[in-house]
């Protein structure tokens, strides 16, 4: 590696710690004291309150890793501009293409080190500070759930639930429909309640419908308690785990979005959408070096006030429309890998072009 590199890297490393440092304090004072009221409330001692800010901490080293990447960045080449080193390397043949090289090495590292540290102790230490936060603030976690209707795997039957309680993994309100090989229906059963045995759902107050190839009732029966082995979806499925999806294990995240798919497509627009993001999101420190790349202005006065300035800027703009992006996707506008995608080429399209501006 050159000198020039060397120096480039150097400087952005030191600077971007000492960002991320200050911005991880800021970011653990403000959730401290947004909670403060109600840990006072509930008399929570002073070694919980420290337990759950070193808890939240890789959490807010996450969000400031991207930040911090933005700022070091446009500081750093704004000073390049305003000490004339640019003018220096350009007449050397060291072209402004090169110097940002090492910059965007750096976005991949910080991309790849969020990713590790958001999957290996951000997600598992903000599990545990949301239990640690719920038994200090006796609050009971629910993941009840209404109205969810859920399609077999082989797509032989519909099973839908009014409502579902998670500590007795019970169903209330319940409508089966079940079809044939071709995909007409063959029976409806509309019961009170359904409870899991274990290995497959039983119906209380059941009344069952069989239908003829034209769909008109042939037969009608009451039924205490009816059940079919084949619908055996697993109680979990009908739970509310709209949170639980970018806390969960990242294989069984994954595996949890592809039976949902098939199952209920409303819920996988939701879901998904927070899925890709936990994914794609990881992407936002190499994305903000390649905007203040293409974007950075040659300031010679007040370098650290408009690098300041110009960062907030570039990120309020980034994250408003990841924010945007994020709706439209759960409202199933586009596809959910798109929620986070979407703004990362728009932003992406928009440096380029200015980069081809600059160099006309």
């Amino acid at each position: 590696m050159k000198k020039v590199d060397v120096y480039v890297f150097g400087s952005l490393v030191r600077t971007f710690f000492q960002s991320a440092l200050l911005i991880t304090l800021m970011i653990v004072l403000f959730d401290v004291f947004s909670n403060l009221d109600q840990y006072l409330r509930n008399e929570i001692g002073y070694v919980t309150i420290i337990r759950l800010s070193v808890l939240f901490l890789p959490q807010a080293a996450v969000h400031a890793i991207g930040p911090a990447a933005l700022f070091s960045t446009t500081y750093f080449l704004s000073m390049l501009h305003a000490n004339n080193e640019m003018i220096i390397l350009s007449n050397i043949g060291y072209p402004y293409r090169r110097v940002v090289l090492p910059i965007v090495v750096l976005g991949l590292l910080l991309a790849g080190t969020q990713f590790l540290i958001s999957e290996q102790l951000a997600i598992p230490a903000s599990v545990e500070k949301k239990a640690l936060g719920n038994e200090a603030l006796q609050v009971r976690e629910l993941n009840d759930n209404r109205n969810v209707t859920l399609q077999s795997p082989d797509g032989s039957y519909i099973l839908h639930a009014a409502r579902y309680y998670e500590s007795s993994k019970r169903i209330t309100g319940v409508t089966l429909i079940v079809m044939d090989r071709t995909g007409k229906l063959q029976a409806r059963i509309d019961a009170a309640s359904g409870t899991f045995n274990g290995s497959w759902w039983e119906f209380k107050d059941a009344n069952r419908y069989l239908l003829d190839l034209d769909g008109q009732v042939m037969d009608a029966q009451r039924l205490a308690v009816y059940h079919n082995e084949s619908v055996n979806l697993e109680p979990a499925l009908f739970r509310n785990l709209q949170a639980d999806i970018t806390t969960m294990e990242l294989g069984s995240a994954l595996r949890y979005i592809r039976r949902i798919q098939v199952m209920d497509a409303n819920q996988y627009a939701i879901q998904a959408s927070d899925f890709y993001h936990r994914i794609l999101g990881n992407l936002t420190p190499l994305i903000l070096i390649l905007i203040s790349c293409s974007t950075v202005f040659t300031w010679r006065k007040n370098v650290l006030m408009l690098s300041i300035l110009a960062s907030l800027a570039i990120a309020v703009v980034f994250f408003v429309m990841q924010m945007v992006s994020m709706i439209f996707a759960k409202q199933g506008i586009y596809g959910p890998e798109w929620g986070p995608l979407a703004p990362i080429v728009a932003l992406l399209c928009v440096s380029g072009a200015i980069s081809l501006v600059r160099r006309i």
